[in-house]
Parts: structure tokens; C-alpha cells; sequence
């Protein structure tokens, strides 16, 4: 979540930036509000989608992945150690709070416009229904309700003008643009350009009903009335109002001539938009299975190691840093090792299944003394993990994470036993077992890929030894492929470590 959050705050921002470089004094409107709500809709899309490397394939034979461990950083803590009260769990809950607080803003106010429809009186003014209310001043829109102060008089000389610009904000939609974009500052609202493309979409919906209005009035007539009106803003964020603050700006923009914006404008925020799309949505490999490649290799229910990392390993509720804040917080060195002196490493096995449970949780390497009980109680106890998964396919993944105990011979406690502490290091991935069923015939190799419980693996890559020409596995591990009877076959699939099978 947190890097789609940081992508669409990067993509908002520089699509925000070639507005305001390029199109914001630009008076081509429908241009200007197609470009803010659209782009802000790209926004929210970019960040979910993962579409094919467009330039180049960044697939590196796994035979030449390091396959080195990696380096360990160790927390120091002792048992007594209270955790820190900021965490991810309080950024989400803050995060949480102020965008629930917006979201009863945006609902409160929408309450109230229901409220004053139900208690405003109806009036025809041609194929117009007016509201006339009297607990409001001026006019506004919202949707295609038009509600009006009951002190604006109807043979006034600003009544049909008014309610031509009110009539524009209700035909042109304006409203489906504003609670858009309220929802977006509400989901979104540590984004700078959340706030500005808010206000700036509400100065462009008047200039909009501006020029609507006076396709109908001169702009002598009509700027006399807009300045002539009492005009005082009603607190409805949701409407769009004749009566608004622009008045300057309103102003000037129907004494400037509307034009069409710039081809070289246009073409470079195309480009911009088009550098965002294959920045952050071409990210992804292409298809295994729109390579059809050759290959040999083996006989029967063969078995290499496997298993170093997966594409997307599995995470704690939290993440690994607050998996290892809750062992570090529960964990206790027990009195009866501290008591005969005993310390040493604790390797605490588990495997994060499919649905993100825990089983299997087991000391592989102990001490004894009551720590590996202790050690394998803590990991017992914790809550399930996001599973790990490989193409977007949960998978079983074994953990091995390393717990030492460590006795501070200096100190002792109030029952004069020594005081101890606890290492809690980063838990690793743990090898496993790929295997293979082959078989030759009548110039193909033809088999399945799986793992220890039977499972087919998906998108395996069987590349003739020695050539650029193989195959993939189907979903359900199984291959089949061309090839010389005398060739080795090479099997390597991301996240696992690259097997070579010997022909006979």
C-alpha cells in the first residue's frame, strides 16, 4: 500500500506540474477540466497496472543470481523492553482518522443540500425547477438543483441571469467533477495538489458558466450585474454558485477571447503522461508464454535444491519489523537457563502457508534449558502473516529465524539469577525441494513441474542447455518441448535456484 501511495503522489504531482506550466492560463476550459479530472484519474489507475516491458527484458538467468545469504542486521532488546508506541499500526490509525473526519464533511454537507431541497419551496422558470430557499444567500448548484435566496427578486434585472449561469453549472455536470475530487482530498489529504486541483477546478467551472451565460448578454450588461449583486459565499463546498469570490478573475477571463491550446502543448503533456505510464506501469516482464522457446533434458522424478527467495516474500501484519518487535516483546528468558548459565542460538523453523498461517514451527537448532520451548511458544502465538507468493500464486514458503539468548554476567536479578538478553535477527528463507518428471518420445521431451506437496509451478523456464531455444511450464507445472535427446536441460523459475538435469 505504501508504494501506492508514494507512486500516485509522484505521478499527481508531476501531471499538477505540467498544468501549471502549460494549461493554467490557458482559457480553452473544457481542455483545462477535461486535463484535471482525467489526469487525476490516471493517477489512481497507474499504480495497479502492470503491463510489459516496453524497451527491454530485464530477466536474468538465475544461474547467475547471487545466491549469497544476506547480511543479518541484529536487534539488540531485552525482555523487558516496551515496544514503541509509533508504529505502523498508529500511522494507519491516524491516516485512517483524519480521512474518515473529511469523508463525515463531505457527507454532512451533502445531508444538508438534501435538507434544504426538502424544505425549500418550488418554482417553473421556463424548463427550469427552482428552489427557493430562505436560509441561504445568493444562488448555487448541485447537480440539477438550483436553489436561489427567496430575497432575490424575480423581476429583477439579475434574476434570468443568474439562473442562465446556475443552468450552466446543472447542464455541464460540474457537480459529478467536485464531489470527484472531494473524495479524492479526502482519501488523499497529505497531497499538495489534491487541495490545489480542488480549488482550481471550481475557478474553471465558473469561468465555464461565465461564457455560457453570455452567449446571452453582453459583457458590459453581465459584468455590472456580477459586480452589482450582494454577493456572499453560502459554505456549500459541494455547489457551484453564481455568487462566488472569482469576481476579478471572472472578470478578465470573459474579456479574453477563448482559443485553442497550443499542438506543442498538447504534445508535451501526451509525452509526460506517456514517460508516467512506462515509469510506473511497464514494469513487468513479458509473458513467459509469448516465448515459445526448445528444449531436453531428463528422466524420472528428479530433485534439485530450491527455494532462496520468492517474488513476493511473505509479510507480517505490519511488516517483518513488527514481527520481530512482537518476538523481542513477548519472548522471556527463562529463569531455569539463566540459572545454569546457559546461552547460546535458538533457529526457530516455521512455514507460512498459503492462506498467511503459521505450522510446522520447530527448533532446528537449539540450546535447551527451556529457551527453544520459549522461542517456538512466541512464533506458536503469532498472528498470520500476507503468504508469500510467485507470479501471483500464494505459495508455501519455510522460514528459519535466529534467536539468541545472551546472559549479562555483570547484572542479576532480585532472585539472583543473572539478567539475560535477547538477539532477535532477521528471519530467512529456507531451501526447499523442486521436482521433475520427464520423459522422452518420438523427438520431444515432455513433462511436469512441482514442488514437495505435489503442487504444479507455473511458468517454470526449460531452456535447452547450451541454446537460447526452450519452453515454460503450463499452471499446472506440465511442458513439452522439441528437442535433442543428447541435450542437458536447464530449469530455473524466479525465486528458486537454477537446476541442471543430465541427459542419459
Amino acid at each position: 500500500m505504501s508504494n501506492y501511495l508514494l507512486e500516485l503522489s509522484l505521478i499527481h504531482l508531476a501531471l499538477m506540474l505540467g498544468y501549471f506550466l502549460f494549461l493554467r492560463n490557458e482559457r480553452h476550459y473544457a481542455s483545462m477540466r477535461f486535463y484535471l479530472i482525467g489526469t487525476t484519474l490516471l493517477s489512481l489507475t497507474i499504480p495497479w497496472l502492470k503491463l510489459p516491458k516496453l524497451f527491454f527484458n530485464s530477466k536474468i538467468p538465475m544461474d547467475t543470481l547471487p545466491m549469497e545469504p544476506i547480511p543479518l542486521d541484529v536487534i539488540l532488546i531485552t525482555p523487558t523492553a516496551e515496544p514503541s508506541s509509533w508504529n505502523d499500526d498508529l500511522l494507519i490509525w491516524m491516516y485512517t482518522a483524519i480521512s474518515a473526519f473529511f469523508l463525515c464533511k463531505f457527507f454532512s454537507s451533502v445531508l444538508y443540500l438534501i435538507y434544504l431541497e426538502r424544505k425549500s419551496s418550488y418554482e417553473k422558470f421556463d424548463d427550469l425547477y427552482i428552489r427557493k430557499a430562505s436560509n441561504i444567500q445568493g444562488s448555487f448548484t448541485f447537480f440539477n438543483w438550483i436553489f436561489l435566496s427567496d430575497k432575490i427578486d424575480k423581476k429583477g434585472p439579475e434574476y434570468e441571469l443568474i439562473l442562465k449561469h446556475e443552468k450552466a453549472h446543472a447542464t455541464m455536470g460540474h457537480t459529478y467533477d467536485i464531489v470527484f475530487l472531494e473524495l479524492f482530498k479526502a482519501g488523499f489529504w497529505w497531497l499538495p495538489t489534491a487541495w490545489f486541483i480542488s480549488k482550481e477546478i471550481k475557478k474553471i467551472h465558473e469561468f465555464q458558466a461565465d461564457a455560457y451565460a453570455l452567449k446571452s448578454y453582453s459583457v458590459d450588461y453581465y459584468s455590472s450585474i456580477l459586480i452589482s449583486s450582494t454577493l456572499k459565499l453560502n459554505g456549500l463546498s459541494l455547489a457551484s454558485s453564481f455568487h462566488d469570490g472569482l469576481i476579478l478573475k471572472r472578470l478578465l477571463a470573459m474579456k479574453q477571447q477563448v482559443t485553442n491550446v497550443s499542438p506543442w502543448k498538447l504534445g508535451a503533456l501526451s509525452a509526460l503522461g506517456t514517460l508516467l505510464l512506462v515509469v510506473f506501469a511497464c514494469s513487468e516482464e513479458l509473458d513467459p508464454k509469448s516465448k515459445e522457446m526448445e528444449m531436453g533434458s531428463q528422466s524420472n522424478n528428479m530433485a534439485g535444491e530450491v527455494f532462496i527467495v520468492v517474488e513476493e516474500q511473505p509479510q507480517y501484519e505490519g511488516g517483518m519489523d513488527a514481527f520481530y518487535r512482537y518476538v523481542s516483546n513477548e519472548i522471556k528468558y527463562p529463569l531455569q537457563a539463566r540459572q545454569m548459565g546457559v546461552e547460546g542460538r535458538v533457529d526457530v523453523e516455521f512455514v507460512v502457508e498459503r492462506d498467511g498461517s503459521l505450522s510446522n514451527v520447530k527448533a532446528i537448532q537449539g540450546i535447551d534449558a527451556g529457551c527453544d520451548r520459549e522461542a517456538v511458544r512466541v512464533v506458536q502465538k503469532a498472528s498470520s502473516f500476507k503468504p508469500g507468493t510467485q507470479r501471483g500464486r500464494p505459495v508455501r514458503v519455510r522460514m528459519v529465524m535466529p534467536i539468541l539468548f545472551k546472559l549479562n554476567k555483570d547484572k542479576t536479578n532480585e532472585d539472583n539469577s543473572t539478567q539475560g538478553i535477547i538477539v532477535v535477527e532477521k528471519a530467512e528463507l529456507k531451501q526447499e525441494k523442486l521436482k521433475v518428471d520427464a520423459s522422452y518420445a518420438s523427438g520431444a521431451w515432455s513433462g511436469r513441474v512441482y514442488d514437495e506437496e505435489g503442487e504444479g509451478l507455473p511458468g517454470v523456464n526449460i531452456i535447452v542447455t547450451g541454446t537460447t531455444t526452450g519452453t515454460v511450464s503450463d499452471l499446472e507445472g506440465n511442458f513439452s518441448v522439441k528437442a535433442n535427446e543428447s541435450n542437458d536441460l536447464s530449469i530455473s523459475f524466479v525465486g528458486y535456484e537454477s537446476i541442471r538435469l543430465k541427459a542419459k
